[in-house]
């Protein structure tokens, strides 16, 4: 351990735990342990995951982890920051490709958003762990970051209340909880059931959304935008 301390000493301080610059490719080690986090989370959990586990999962030094990484919760962090942002580069994909015909509308993007998440939950269970499970559980900064990302979904919700069809006597805090309730839901159905389960709770994600902002019925109507998506 003493040559592990003198060997992390004589390395300069400012770009450990920081990810790479902008413009430029995170590094192959980096994303080894990202990958190799994501991994051991899910198994164990984020407590029972430690930097001797991360580094020995995903073949690198010790010396690698901490030129990359702050600590174990920095790990975690930037696991996390990755996942959103593939999950976030997928759903504007796809909402681009549900919307080539013409631009879409609050609702189906809401819409496709929500089946583009189920889609990715099926795609990736272990990111999808680290994100709605672990990531509450794991530390202040990464249950900080789930709420920031709950946050933005609020604010995507909120946009609904310009429908001119959007009920007048909502709560300020609806859209906050709207968004916890569909993490909710979305979390107890990765934790206790199968795809088949996952893909029926979409149509009750889309009326928990989408209905008070649209009148009775309506709120099945972007089911179409949604399944061009499927394609």
């Amino acid at each position: 351990m003493q040559y592990l301390s003198q060997r992390l000493a004589s390395k300069p301080s400012p770009g450990r735990g920081a990810g790479p610059p902008d413009g430029t490719l995170p590094s192959p080690q980096r994303e080894r342990i990202l990958d190799a986090t994501e991994r051991l989370v899910a198994a164990n959990g984020c407590a029972g995951t430690s930097i001797e586990a991360i580094v020995k999962e995903a073949g690198v030094s010790s010396v690698t982890f901490y030129e990359l990484f702050e600590s174990k919760e920095d790990c975690f962090v930037a696991a996390f920051d990755r996942a959103v942002a593939w999950g976030v580069e997928r759903m504007a994909a796809a909402i681009h490709e549900a919307g080539e015909a013409g631009e879409l509308s609050w609702p189906e993007q809401v819409a496709t958003g929500l089946r583009t998440t189920t889609k990715l939950m099926l795609e990736a269970p272990k990111r999808a762990r680290l994100c709605l499970v672990e990531a509450q559980t794991g530390g202040t900064e990464l249950n900080a970051r789930f709420e920031a990302t709950l946050d933005r979904l609020a604010a995507k919700l909120r946009e609904g209340r310009a429908q001119p069809t959007a009920s007048g006597d909502l709560p300020a805090s609806h859209e906050e909880a709207t968004a916890g309730a569909l993490a909710w839901l979305l979390r107890e159905r990765l934790e206790t059931g199968g795809a088949e389960k996952l893909e029926a709770l979409y149509p009750e994600l889309i009326d928990i959304a989408l209905a008070p902002y649209l009148r009775a019925g309506e709120s099945r109507v972007p089911a179409s935008t949604a399944a061009r998506g499927d394609g």
